[in-house]
């Protein structure tokens, strides 16, 4: 570093009256006092008296002893100024002064001027069109209807199906509302999570008593209900996909067991049943597919991302549902299951809203449409609001394959 000295008169006569006794003895010249001024930026650093030149490391020694940082503070090129001084006994000492700065990093600093001149000026982006528009996917997930269950704080089977009526026939808008913001819907798969009906036996004490339908009626509501999600929907996407998987209220039981195969269920068999009408009215269900799980869950490809469903039941019955849920997920993973590959996995059974995000994969779960559960409330205090939830879900919406999500309420 380039140093500029100065030494005057004035060190000696000082030194003379010091040693005569006529002033008091002072430790450093006047003006030169050690210390150091900082402002966050810039400043000044004054050496207390030093026998040789600082070094490089001296000054980073320097700094760090006025409690700076010398890994982000650094003393400016060519500003070191020095000042002699001969003390009472002879010696001759050196005061330092140096300029300051806030060192520059090595790695380059953005330019916030040109970064918020960026912001201003940034226009809008439009939404492609044509070949170039990603592929996106309404899911609506059916959920938990349990068609003939009575007596709850929400109501009995009317009350139900007037709720279900109610969010289904929101459909139609939300296709054309998604449209007009510029995310247009390619398909729309109304998918079964299981437990549509009820049944009458073999899942909970009282349940024989607690139903306002018997099993065939149940069935059959359901069938009727199913259809005008069909009909909803129909003409306003290319594609229609109708796909189910079994829920535990579906199984065929014996003393409270199931006791056939996870396949023989009520839940699949009246998907299955519609899938036979669509079939049989070609020219109006032509763009309809139905699609039913083959065990206890299923896996689809959704406008580019893979997406498992399953009715949740399986989880086991102890723990947080997220925590249950994704703990099963991570068994299929190590059990190299279909549903390892998936990107997003539903679920209903637990009846309320649930999103959680783990190593770039998304668990959720579907809330209820049914009338409630006093034994659940009675239970823990708590109650979940009925509701049917959608989503949009496809390479469009970006490393999470999924967005627009809405819950009807009902």
């Amino acid at each position: 570093m380039a140093t500029q000295s100065e030494n005057t008169d004035e060190t000696a006569s000082f030194a003379d009256e010091v040693a005569a006794g006529s002033r008091p003895r002072r430790n450093h010249p006047q003006g030169w006092e050690p210390g150091v001024a900082w402002n966050g930026r810039e400043g000044t650093l004054t050496t207390p008296p030093l026998e040789a030149d600082p070094t490089t490391g001296v000054w980073s020694e320097l700094v760090a002893d006025w409690g700076l940082d010398p890994l982000t503070t650094e003393v400016v090129e060519g500003s070191v100024q020095v000042r002699a001084w001969d003390t009472h006994d002879g010696r001759r000492l050196r005061y330092y002064r140096a300029t300051l700065r806030a060192r520059e990093l090595d790695y380059d600093r953005p330019d916030v001027d040109a970064l918020c001149r960026l912001v201003e000026k940034r226009r809008p982006v439009k939404p492609l069109k044509g070949p170039e528009r990603p592929d996106r996917a309404l899911v609506v997930l059916i959920a938990d209807w349990q068609l003939g269950k009575a007596g709850e704080p929400n109501g009995g089977t009317p009350e139900t199906v007037e709720r279900i009526c109610r969010t289904l026939d929101y459909l139609p808008a939300r296709i054309k509302e998604l449209k007009k913001a510029g995310r247009p819907v390619d398909t729309v798969y109304l998918v079964g999570l299981g437990d549509l009906v009820e049944q009458c036996t073999g899942h909970y004490p009282g349940q024989t008593f607690n139903v306002d339908l018997d099993r065939r009626e149940q069935m059959r509501l359901a069938r009727r209900l199913i259809l005008r999600a069909v009909d909803n929907v129909l003409g306003l996407a290319p594609r229609i996909v109708l796909a189910a998987v079994p829920g535990n209220h579906g199984e065929n039981r014996l003393n409270g067991k199931s006791f056939t195969r996870t396949t023989d269920n009520d839940d699949l068999a009246v998907v299955e049943q519609v899938a036979e009408i669509l079939a049989a009215n070609e020219e109006r269900y032509g763009s309809c597919t139905t699609v039913l799980a083959s065990g206890n869950n299923l896996v689809l490809n959704i406008a580019g991302i893979p997406v498992a469903f399953a009715h949740g039941h399986k989880a086991g019955a102890s723990g947080h549902p997220a925590a249950k849920l994704e703990n099963w997920w991570k068994g299929q993973v190590m059990g190299r299951q279909p549903i390892a590959d998936a990107d997003i996995l539903i679920t209903g059974h637990y009846h309320h809203f649930i999103c959680s995000e783990t190593s770039g994969r998304t668990f959720m779960q579907a809330p209820a449409m049914d009338g409630g559960s006093s034994w659940w409330t009675d239970m823990s205090g708590q109650n979940s609001p009925a509701g049917l939830l959608t989503l949009g879900i496809g390479t469009g919406y970006g490393p999470r394959g999924w967005g627009d999500l809405h819950i009807h309420s009902a």
